[in-house]
């Protein structure tokens, strides 16, 4: 930067959080140095600020959706005659439903629908967000993605030990008891791998769609970045289905049953 040239954190340029904490961002990019993923120095006001829009839009979509099935006569067995916000939850809601019933089964689907959907309406809305110019998407930074990425490895031990029991333990060890410290570690491993995967996947492809778009924008400013948001729209209805598939996997992995017959 030249001197007395104005500090951006990170290479996004003008946001519509650098207004009301401009000045806040500046002090804390001078503060937190170097970051390793982008080599320039950034913060994550825009992205809690973003993020905290996204969290109470959902609550009030929430309540709006509970509200119209209320008003429904039918208690919502009947789809809408038109398209609205209660048709995008629903047909959010039976697709998750469908992909989870046939990775896990139906009890088990329904079970975990509420935790697996909501992954699905705050992941897929973060990253649309990122969409409309002037704003991030929070997904582009681990500190929204590793949160999340770390919420489904606790769910996949909890449930599995809740389901298993010493059993979940077991299965990590193998079935081959002399080979058991062996297995255990790259079983370990691998667990560990699964929240760095999740998070680092849903953020670079986040961090790369938009750079992308930021880059054409600046070069070709009309007709080539509207299609690029076409392409945008799918990475961000990808990025979320990957996310839930993953999560859905582990998680139904971990709890059915395990029959270990001993080598001999």
């Amino acid at each position: 930067m030249a001197d007395g040239q104005q500090i951006i954190p990170g290479e996004h340029g003008q946001t519509w959080m650098s207004f009301p904490f401009g000045d806040l961002e500046k002090k804390l990019a001078d503060g937190v140095g170097d970051s390793f993923l982008f080599g320039q120095k950034v913060t994550d006001v825009h992205h809690v600020s973003v993020g905290f829009v996204v969290f109470v839009l959902l609550i009030l979509a929430a309540f709006r959706f509970s509200s119209a099935l209320k008003k429904d006569s039918t208690g919502g067995v009947i789809p809408e005659s038109r398209f609205n916000l209660r048709s995008v939850f629903e047909t959010i809601l039976d697709y998750v439903m469908s992909v989870m019933t046939g990775i896990m089964g139906d009890k088990a689907a329904r079970h975990f629908l509420p935790f697996i959907g909501t992954f699905a309406f705050f992941i897929l809305t973060c990253n649309l967000i990122g969409l409309v110019p002037g704003f991030l998407p929070p997904t582009d930074s681990f500190n929204t993605t590793v949160p999340c990425a770390v919420l489904v490895f606790l769910a996949t031990h909890i449930y599995g030990l809740k389901e298993n029991g010493m059993e979940h333990v077991k299965h990590l060890m193998g079935p081959v008891w002399w080979l058991a410290p062996l297995i255990f570690v790259i079983e370990f491993i691998g667990h560990l791998a699964r929240p760095v995967s999740l998070s680092l996947r849903l953020a670079g492809n986040m961090i790369g769609d938009h750079k992308a778009v930021s880059i054409f924008l600046m070069l070709v400013p009309l007709g080539v970045p509207i299609a690029l948001l076409g392409l945008g729209f799918i990475v961000c209805v990808v990025q979320t289905l990957v996310f839930c598939l993953l999560s859905v996997v582990y998680i139904g992995m971990a709890i059915e049953h395990h029959d270990h017959a001993e080598a001999h």
